[in-house]
Parts: C-alpha cells; structure tokens; sequence
C-alpha cells in the first residue's frame, strides 16, 4: 500500500539546492545553511554504481494516442481532484492504532509530482505547495511526522506510513529546493533513529508482515543519505538487513541467494480465509519494495549481492508468479500463481502489485539497461494496469481477475481513499519517464504508440522522436529522428521478445541483425528528418496456459485478448459455452464499432466456422461489477 516520484528521484541524479534557512543543530541542516558558500552541491552523494540508463525528463515526453488519453483523465479526474485536508487529517489527530492512513499523502503527492513533470499545470504546483505546507504543520516538536497515537507508534504500518512521508517530501525537494521539506524529511529521520535502530530494538516485531512493510524504509533512507551526506542514513538502512538475519527479521537477502521462491518465504495458511491459496505471508507488494531498497543499497556502496539478490527474486517472479496479464499476488500474496492461473483465485492481481512490479523493472532496466525489464513493463502497463483504471479515470479497481468482473475498489480506513486507488496514478505517471531514456552516448526508445519526445545528446545538442503509429493495433511504427544538426550517435530500439519477425528500416534501406527481446542500436550520422520504419509482428498468438494444457489465451502482441460477454451481446452466456480454440486463431478487427468504455474490439475465427467477438484486456469488464464478466482463458481442441 515507494512512489512513483519516488522511483523518479532515485532514478535522475540528486541535486543538492542552496537552502534558505537559519542553521540548526543536525549536520544535515547545517549543511543546508551553508550550502550556498560551498557551491551548493558538496552534501550530494555521488553513488559507486553508475546506472547504465537514464530518465528522460517526462516534460520531454508526450504521449498520445490510447496511453496518452488514460493518463490525462487520470490527472484530471483523479490526482488533480484529490482534496488536501481529507489526507493531511490523519496526521493532524495522531489516533491510528493499526490503520495505513499515513501512506496516502506520500503515494497522492509522488504520483502529483510525476503529473506535473507532464503538464506543468501551476494550479497542481500550487495544490502541492498547500499539501506540503499543510503536513509540515503537523510536524510534532520531537520530530514525528505520522498518524498513530504516541502508544501505538512502531506499531504495523506506523513506519510503512513514514516511509511514504519520506518519499513525498524528497520528491518535493528535488522538484523546487525547498529546504524546509528537506529538513523535515531529516527531523523525520532522526526520531526515527531515536526509536529503533542498534542497541534500541528490533522494528520487525511490530510489524505484521514479517518484517517487510518496515523493511521497505531503506529505500527512502539511502535517498535520504544521497541528498544530505548524512552517513547516518546509510548505516542504518544497512543495519536494517544485517537484522533480517534475527529472530522476527525476513532473511530476504538469504532466503533469495538461496534460491527460495518468494511463494515459499513465508509459508503458512492464511487464518482468514477458507481455502485461500497464498503462500501464508509472503506480502507481494511490500516484499518487492524492499528489494527496490536493496537496489538503491547497491548503487551506494557497490555491494553486489544486493544487486543479485534483486535480480534473482525479479526472476522469480516473473517465472513463478506473473500471470498472462502481466501482474500477479492472490489477496495481495504471491501463491504460485503462474501455473495456477486457470482455477478460481479469491481476489487476483492487486493493482498495488501491478504498480510496484513495473517499479521495480524500471529500477532494473535502469540500472542494467536489459529490454527484458522494458518487455515486462510494457506487458503489466498495457493489460493489468489499464485494465484496473475506471472508464472515467476517477477510480481504480482493487484486483483485476482473469475471469469475472472487475469491481470499484472499497474506500478505507474511512476516507475517500484505498491504497490501490492511491497507487494506480504512480504507475499512469511514470509512463512517460520510461518511455524514453538516455544511454551513455544517445536515447532509448523503450515505448511504441504514438508520441513526440526530446532528448539531450552527449554533445549538449538536442534530438526529437516522434512516433506516428496505431501500435498496438498495427506492428508499423514511424519513427522520425530530427537532431537540431546532423550528428553521429546510437539509437537503441526496443525490440519486444513476442515479436520474432521484426524488420527496421532506415530512410527506406532495410537493416540486419534485428534480435527479438533486445535493444537493436542504429549508430549513423542522423539528419533532420530521417526515418525509421519499424515493422513488428503483431499476429495473433495462442498461449498455452502455464501448467493446464486444457485452457490458452490470445495475444496480439504486447495485448491479452479477452471475451466480454456484453461486447458479445449474449448477457448470459458463459466462458464454458464457447467454442474450443484451434492451435492457430485468425483475428480481425471487427467492422462493428465497439461500445463506449471498449478500445478494441476483434473477431477471432476460433476454427470450424466458430467465431467468437473480442476485446483487449484493458476495456474488458469497464462496467465494473454491473456487467456480465468475462474471461482470457479458452477451452482448447
């Protein structure tokens, strides 16, 4: 329940701005004050680790098209109507005992920056500015910025709500300088460090997810340690793993150079739910926040088995537990799910997982620069996530399942909020960020649909991108690349593992060496106006569902296709009447206009005259609950 501004921050180099303040006793504020006679910079930690790409400013992105249109509602209908006093109240009564109120500034104002990256709109920077303003005003004089009561502090998600604080409060730092956010993420800091820490308890005993929701505190705290140079950060969120070897700590590190599967982490029966079928208390989304930490570990002190243990579990989840739509988690567990994705699941495919999941692979492919972490990406934005966003884009879903209805997800803790509702913009949000990224000597282009991007060349020189496509309805992409002058330097192309056959083209000469599921790198001397053609392979596939060789799917290309019994017009009809697939599936787009709240809409010949009406994932199911459902998987002959 980290942000999106929160992996923005990590991933662009911190800046250290001159503060404006009176000087205070910590060394962090002190460093602050005296910044500006020291060149303003001295206190930013450069990390060990160089990263092997990097964020495009968003403002250079735009995206249009299907992608570009969810966004923007999602801004306007949800991120820009968000009302400050029903997120600050919380810290302002202190009275939480076991509630996660205290998450919901820190995930609204993360994914409120990242909107504003995007549009620049001063009436968001002015709405920030009062949830900044309005929260620092809650600061207790000891320094706790928080919502539980005095005797409750340390108690469940008391930290997992601090660490959300924490992200807010950088990311507004590192978008206007504020200094007063920076001490207050430091005066945050260091009560914390007054509570727990070495010789003064182990946190992961009042945590109720084996540690991992505290756990996830590190992330901030190594940020925090980049922006001050305040090693004290750095020590402790490197205490914080030493004790996962304790008694009541999570041994994620060990557990994961071992080998274990997340599934088998936390074993044991769920005591709520009859039938439940999630590894005990393997927590999917706080789990992958922790190792999300571990990565920033890396990056600050070159230790590298944090780094493989980050890669290991990525692994292991995408083998293991990723479904077709490109998320996974029961009830917000891991469960083994990929193999098991045809029996009845209770609530699959928590939108908070879908989230963190693609965080977590853009940390990877920062850090790597391996498409493989894009592919992921693309796959978890176009289906899962998309698919949890109401048709209006005010609300999200909860869980998004494979088979029945997707639902409003419930407001909690009484306020007009849930945690995947505040979740789901960090995900929209940073889209355009990991559209386009730079490499050592030129841009990346992780992202097909139509957009327009500008980035900054080794040179100091600028170079636009502007893609005219209807991708992922076609496999065509036109990719104009225009430096302000001719300059030689690599474009790296994005090629998606599902597309086998894939031809590019360069001012209509043909070029080789095209590989599936890796970047394919044009270096030439680009003129204003040059042309790439990039023609993928978009034909209909039929998966086989992992582990039931009774049930397959169908994709076309990075989309999973799903039959909406509305779309279809036969309201009662059900997922067991349809016809049984053939091995090979000829889709078509349908020459009936889909509905309203439908993107796409096809007739699949399903083989022996049998043709069935489709949709992508994403529209499936947009009348939430007060539809007929619908399903992915399909009897096969």
């Amino acid at each position: 329940m980290a942000g999106v501004a929160a992996l923005s921050l990590a991933l662009r180099a911190p800046r250290l701005h001159p503060a404006r303040m009176k000087p205070r006793l910590p060394l962090c504020w002190l460093i602050l004050a005296i910044a500006p006679f020291v060149g303003g910079q001295t206190a930013a930690v450069k990390p060990p680790v160089a990263d092997a790409l990097r964020f495009a400013p968003a403002a250079e992105v735009s995206l249009q098209g299907f992608v570009g249109t969810r966004i923007d509602q999602c801004l306007q209908q949800r991120v820009a109507e968000q009302t400050i006093d029903d997120l600050v109240q919380p810290f302002r009564e202190r009275r939480d005992k076991t509630e996660w109120r205290s998450e919901f500034w820190g995930k609204w104002i993360t994914s409120a920056i990242e909107a504003h990256r995007w549009n620049h709109d001063p009436k968001l920077r002015a709405h920030l500015a009062r949830a900044v303003s309005e929260l620092l005003a809650t600061q207790t004089p000891d320094g706790y910025l928080g919502a539980y009561s005095p005797e409750n502090r340390l108690q469940c998600w008391d930290v997992w709500g601090r660490k959300y604080t924490l992200h807010g409060l950088l990311a507004w730092h590192e978008m206007t300088g504020d200094a007063a956010a920076l001490q207050a993420a430091c005066r945050l800091a260091d009560h914390l460090l007054t509570e727990v820490g070495p010789g003064k308890g182990n946190p992961f005993r009042n945590d109720m997810w084996s540690g991992l929701a505290t756990s996830s505190v590190i992330e901030p705290m190594v940020l925090l340690y980049r922006r001050t140079g305040e090693t004290k950060y750095l020590d402790f969120a490197r205490w914080i793993v030493r004790e996962w070897t304790q008694p009541h700590g999570p041994d994620l590190l060990g557990k994961t150079l071992r080998g274990q599967s997340v599934f088998q982490m936390f074993p044991g029966p769920d005591p709520t739910q009859k039938g439940y079928m999630a590894g005990g208390r393997s927590k999917a989304y706080e789990m992958m926040s922790c190792f999300e930490g571990l990565l920033e570990l890396h990056r600050v002190t070159g230790v590298d088995d944090y780094r493989q243990a980050a890669e290991k579990v990525f692994a292991n989840i995408r083998d293991t537990e990723i479904t077709i739509i490109g998320s996974g988690s029961d009830w917000e567990r891991w469960c083994d799910g990929r193999r098991r994705q045809t029996v009845p699941w209770l609530k699959g495919m928590e939108t908070c997982v879908t989230v963190t999941w693609i965080k977590f692979a853009g940390q990877l492919l920062r850090l790597t620069g391996d498409s493989a972490y894009a592919d992921e990406i693309e796959l978890a934005t176009y289906n899962a996530l998309l698919g949890a966003l109401s048709p209006d884009g005010s609300w999200w879903s909860h869980h998004v399942p494979l088979d029945g209805k997707k639902e409003r997800a419930p407001e909690q803790c009484d306020m007009h909020q849930n945690c995947c509702v505040a979740s789901g913009p960090r995900g929209l949000m940073l889209l355009p960020s990991l559209a386009l990224m730079d490499g050592a000597r030129g841009p990346v282009v992780n992202y097909y649909g139509p957009m327009r991007g500008r980035a900054t060349l080794p040179s100091g020189q600028t170079v636009e991108l502007a893609q005219a496509t209807d991708y992922p309805v076609s496999g065509e992409v036109r990719l104009r690349v225009s430096p302000e002058r001719a300059e030689t330097f690599p474009l790296q192309l994005r090629i998606p593992r599902w597309s086998q056959h894939t031809t590019v083209t360069v001012n209509g000469t043909a070029q080789p060496g095209v590989t599936a599921g890796r970047y394919f790198t044009l270096e030439r001397k680009w003129s204003p106006g040059d042309t790439v053609v990039l023609t993928f392979d978009v034909s209909p596939r039929v998966v086989p569902a992992p582990g039931d060789a009774r049930f397959a799917a169908i994709m076309c290309g990075p989309v999973v296709l799903a039959h909406d019994r509305q779309l279809a017009g036969k309201v009662g009809e059900k997922a067991s009447e349809l016809p049984a697939l053939a091995e090979k599936v000829a889709v078509r787009a349908s020459a009936e206009k889909p509905p309203a709240g439908f993107w796409l809409a096809f007739d699949a010949d399903f083989g022996a005259g049998a043709t069935v009406r489709l949709c992508d994932f994403a529209s499936a199911g947009n009348y939430w609950e007060k539809g007929p459902g619908y399903t992915v998987w399909f009897s096969r002959r």
